[in-house]
Parts: structure tokens; C-alpha cells; sequence
């Protein structure tokens, strides 16, 4: 066991970059998702950007014989109209695990988040870390749950599965004053939306959605070969829309994610549709894009493991409600 207790933590410059994927590459050979933390001027791009902003703990007095990054954790804005910043990408090096190294990066980072401006975040703890989900809920609210998210040969010394690993679904607010917003809500999940909202301290002012479609959807799609999962955002539901939804449902990617649009009030016929092609409630996002999302999910369930280790009660009631 590593002696943690006097590492410094410090945030991360695009130099750091190959020491980054060197951890990476320690806590998970070649088997992580994300595959632009393998790639040191990619990465290292991304952060003299501000697409992706790390904090990450070192050694103290590195020997030159040892590894100087023990730990990482980074921040990163998907959509450049988000409300919240996503946190994620953590790793600590095994011989430093145990001493609550990732907990001191996290308040590290989410200092950082604060003087940028945001007043919360979204996160995604892994179902196969019983402590990290426990963790995610001392100041954070779940509110969702995403099957077969975890690719089965993901391996960081915890995964005990062959079958593709679930996610939670986490925001965790940094003030008890949240902006308001207007949303549309599907009728099927109106109630477990506002449940959510509730818990987390969130006002919104919610609208029923509409059965009427426009002429034409607007429509995103993104495939990560990696992690197995092909996302269709939906900003406007149009007369093209079961052609691109049942694509996505027939995709070889076992993981298949439907982002829609709450701001949109044609979320009611694009729900329906959706969930008469065999998608299931996945998670309530807020303030992922401009707005929130209401993200559906289909899967393979030959290689995902459908009864994943929730932990906690939320969670356990949201994988009971798929």
C-alpha cells in the first residue's frame, strides 16, 4: 500500500498529459472506454482547450523508479450550451487505493467546477463499485440508471462480471439555489421526473408535451466504438423520426441511448413512439444541454447484465421500474 497522505494535488496542464495515460494505462491495461485518455496529444489538446479539465494527485519526492501519478479525475462539457458540467474519468493507481485519494481529487475538482461558474454537476458511478455509489449520494441525488453502459472487458481490479455493467445516473447540486426552467414532460414518466426534481432542490416550471410532430426532425447521432453505445439526440421530433429511432434500436452496438429534448413540446410523440419500439426509461438529465434531457435506453440483453449491484434505494427502485 501506497503512503498517500502527503500527495500533492494539483490540476493538470496539457504537460501532464503522458503521465495521464500512463495511470490510465496501469489501472486498466489497454480495457477503458474512453479511448482519448490512451492518447497523450489528443488529451493533451483537449485540455489547452478547456474541453477537458483534470486534477490529479502525485506522489510525494517521486522516486524515478516509481510511478508519480497516483490518481486522476477530470471535468468535461459536452455540449457547449450545458447547464452542469459532467465529472467522471477517475482512476487511482492500485497501490494507492483504500485511502480515500479519489474523495480529496473530487473536492479538488469540484472547487474548480465552482469558479467557473456551475452550481452543479452530473456523474456516473460504475454499479460495480458498491463505495463509489454510497459515496455519490452523501451530497448527491440519482436519478437515473444506464444498462450495459460498462463494456464487460473493462477491467480495473473490481469488475466481477462478463456482462456489460450498469451506471447510476447522479447530479449533485453546489447551492441550494438551482435556475428555473420550463420543461415538457411525457405523460409516462411526468411523475418520476418530478420526483426527481424535488429531491434534488430543482424548480421547474413543467408543461405537458404534445402528440404533434413537425415536417422534418432535427436529429444527432454519435457511435463510440469503444464503449459499445450509439446516442440518438432528438432536439425536434418530425415525420422522420421512426425511421432514425428504429435504426438506433437495430444498432450492432449493444448500448443504445435516446436523448430527447425537454424544451421540445413534441417529447409526448417521441416518447410514445419510442417506448412502443422497446425502449425503457434510462435517466432524467437536468440541465444537460440548455435544458434537460430525458434519455431512453435499449440494449443487448444477451451480454448485459440486467440485474446489475445498486445499492441504494433510489437506484434500486428506478432498475425495478425498468
Amino acid at each position: 500500500m501506497t503512503d498517500t497522505s502527503s500527495s500533492q494535488i494539483r490540476r493538470l496542464t496539457p504537460a501532464d498529459a503522458p503521465a495521464v495515460v500512463a495511470c490510465f494505462r496501469r489501472a486498466y491495461g489497454n480495457s477503458y472506454a474512453n479511448a482519448l485518455f490512451y492518447d497523450a496529444a489528443a488529451l493533451g489538446a483537449a485540455m489547452d482547450r478547456g474541453q477537458i479539465r483534470s486534477v490529479g494527485a502525485f506522489r510525494p519526492a517521486a522516486d524515478a523508479a516509481e510511478p508519480a501519478l497516483l490518481g486522476h479525475m477530470a471535468m468535461h462539457l459536452a455540449n457547449p450550451d450545458a447547464r452542469y458540467i459532467e465529472l467522471g474519468n477517475t482512476v487511482v493507481d492500485a497501490a494507492a487505493r483504500g485511502e480515500g485519494l479519489a474523495w480529496q481529487i473530487g473536492a479538488q475538482l469540484s472547487l474548480w467546477c465552482r469558479e467557473l461558474g456551475y452550481t452543479g454537476f452530473l456523474h456516473y458511478p460504475t454499479t460495480d463499485h458498491h463505495i463509489m455509489q454510497r459515496q455519490s449520494v452523501r451530497s448527491g441525488y440519482e436519478t437515473g440508471l444506464m444498462l450495459s453502459y460498462i463494456p464487460a472487458d473493462t477491467d480495473a481490479g473490481f469488475n466481477q462480471s462478463a456482462l456489460r455493467g450498469a451506471a447510476t445516473i447522479v447530479f449533485e447540486p453546489y447551492m441550494n439555489e438551482q435556475p428555473e426552467l420550463a420543461a415538457y414532460l411525457p405523460e409516462r414518466f411526468a411523475s418520476l421526473c418530478r420526483s426527481f426534481a424535488t429531491d434534488c432542490g430543482i424548480s421547474r416550471v413543467w408543461h405537458s408535451g404534445t402528440g404533434t410532430r413537425h415536417a422534418t426532425s432535427v436529429l444527432a447521432t454519435s457511435r463510440n466504438e469503444r464503449r459499445g453505445l450509439e446516442r440518438l439526440s432528438v432536439q425536434r421530433c418530425g415525420q422522420d423520426y421512426e425511421r432514425a429511432l428504429y435504426q438506433l434500436r437495430d444498432s450492432d452496438l449493444p448500448c443504445r441511448q435516446l436523448d430527447l429534448d425537454m424544451s421540445s413540446p413534441d417529447i409526448e410523440a417521441a416518447t410514445e413512439r419510442a417506448v412502443a419500439a422497446g425502449f425503457r426509461f434510462c435517466g432524467w438529465l437536468p440541465g444537460y444541454t440548455a435544458g434537460d434531457t430525458l434519455r431512453l435506453q435499449h440494449v443487448d440483453e444477451t451480454v448485459t447484465d440486467m440485474t446489475p449491484n445498486v445499492v441504494n434505494p433510489v437506484a434500486q427502485a428506478i432498475l425495478a421500474g425498468i
